[in-house]
């Protein structure tokens, strides 16, 4: 597993793949902080309140890398090459696992750190105060990193499923930007059992659904998707 993880993390370190999915990261981040400060029309309570409203899109942008690191290994034909050398499934798929974990969390402590200087300075255009945010900041990464911790692993789980990552793709954000969306608008219980809209009780997303129970929904969903992704990538023949 060690020998996995790391050559899973110089995959990483490609400029293709690294600027690809920082870019992607960092600039939903940015983008929704600055529209989260500069349109609002009473000063928001928390320095960290951008970096939460991107909490979503960020879910989504890291769904999408762990479920495209999984699908263009089917697509390349280097899952081949990877199983001659380490047979032991299992272990392969956990290094994997774990190296892009490591790298969300790495980069999320990033995206805070942009989004934490976004909001001051456009604060600091406005005029608006800003209280106390370290303390605030420590959550909100935490509760972030729990919720990419789902959404990574039903990017995975697709990934493994599908193994298409045109189809993939398709699948996760028809579901994510569309049913979740028309759901949270016409059912009211939809907050009590949709992922994304769990993560988002997690994160701090104005909704109805307690903090502890997003909490409990995402670690199940992740439990359940890393179940499934483990299951069926070791079953599974490669050539099927």
């Amino acid at each position: 597993m060690t020998a996995s993880f790391r050559s899973e993390l110089m995959k990483l370190r490609r400029p293709r793949v690294l600027y690809g999915a920082l870019g992607g990261l960092f600039g939903c981040t940015i983008l929704v902080t600055v529209l989260t400060f500069a349109t609002a029309t009473a000063p928001p309570a928390r320095l960290t309140a951008g970096f939460t409203n991107a909490s979503r899109l960020v879910g989504v942008v890291v769904l999408v890398m762990f479920l495209t690191n999984v699908t263009t290994e089917y697509s390349l034909g280097t899952l081949r090459t990877l199983l001659l050398r380490r047979p032991l499934r299992d272990r392969l798929l956990a290094g994997k696992v774990l190296a892009l974990g490591a790298c969300t969390a790495g980069a999320l402590l990033v995206a805070l750190a942009v989004s934490l200087a976004s909001a001051a300075v456009v604060t600091g255009v406005r005029g608006t105060p800003t209280g106390p945010w370290l303390a605030d900041a420590a959550t909100g990464y935490a509760n972030t990193v729990l919720a990419a911790a789902c959404y990574g692993s039903i990017g995975l789980a697709l990934g493994v499923l599908l193994r298409s990552t045109p189809l993939a793709v398709g699948v996760a954000l028809f579901w994510f930007v569309m049913v979740e969306n028309i759901a949270r608008n016409t059912w009211p219980g939809a907050g009590h059992v949709l992922p994304g809209l769990l993560a988002g009780a997690v994160t701090g997303v104005p909704g109805s659904v307690p903090y502890s129970h997003g909490l409990a929904g995402v670690l199940v969903y992740s439990a359940l998707s890393l179940t499934a992704g483990f299951v069926v990538f070791a079953r599974r023949d490669v050539s099927t």
